[in-house]
């Protein structure tokens, strides 16, 4: 009698690409914070090794978000060939789960850009996260609130929210690069919010 083997969790790419940047955004945190407590502490050297490997840890991350884009591309390709391609190509790699099961760090940056406004312009890392999470309560899904098995303690939407605020702090400087704990808007992210709340849906 033979016996169909079913997809194990580490089979599913997706899952793992995503628990992967999700633990290196969560690293990358921990890391600038022990930096800057180095430097706080006096110890220049350190802080500033520290900081050399944040960065290369940072260009990392951005390799790894490039593969999850890419394997979202695959799975958008999946999920509109027709059942029997599908029954095909989901034995393996895809896991069970269709996309929009959580929700996609880039649906929170005008939740969280308008949370700085309100808030002055700036504000603590979990009082933004608090008022974030009111804000898309009718938006996050299930999934969202599970906690991620690369920890067992961080809430899934909590740190989507925190990868969020690492790209546009790093890549289109939409938030400034503040001291560890702070989220802080920039002007350039004021005018893309303005740009959004005028444009038409």
């Amino acid at each position: 009698m033979t016996t169909t083997s079913q997809p194990s969790d580490k089979d599913d790419i997706s899952t793992a690409l995503v628990l992967l940047r999700d633990s290196l955004a969560e690293e990358e945190q921990r890391i600038r914070s022990e930096g800057a407590k180095a430097m706080q502490e006096g110890d220049y050297d350190t802080a500033t090794s520290v900081i050399e490997f944040a960065k290369r840890l940072l260009a990392f991350e951005k390799k790894v978000e490039g593969l999850v884009a890419e394997w979202e591309e695959l799975e958008d390709l999946r999920d509109s060939a027709s059942p029997t391609v599908q029954e095909i190509v989901s034995k393996k790699f895809f896991g069970k789960s269709k996309k929009g099961e959580v929700t996609p760090h880039t649906a929170f940056y005008r939740a969280i850009l308008e949370s700085l406004v309100e808030m002055g312009g700036s504000g603590k890392t979990r009082e933004v996260l608090d008022r974030v999470g009111e804000k898309m309560k009718g938006i996050l899904k299930s999934l969202d609130y599970a906690v991620l098995p690369s920890d067992g303690k961080s809430i899934r939407w909590r740190n989507s929210a925190q990868w969020a605020r690492n790209t546009m702090v790093n890549e289109d400087g939409r938030m400034k690069k503040s001291q560890s704990g702070i989220w802080e808007i920039s002007e350039s992210g004021r005018e893309w919010l303005q740009e959004q709340k005028n444009a038409k849906f």
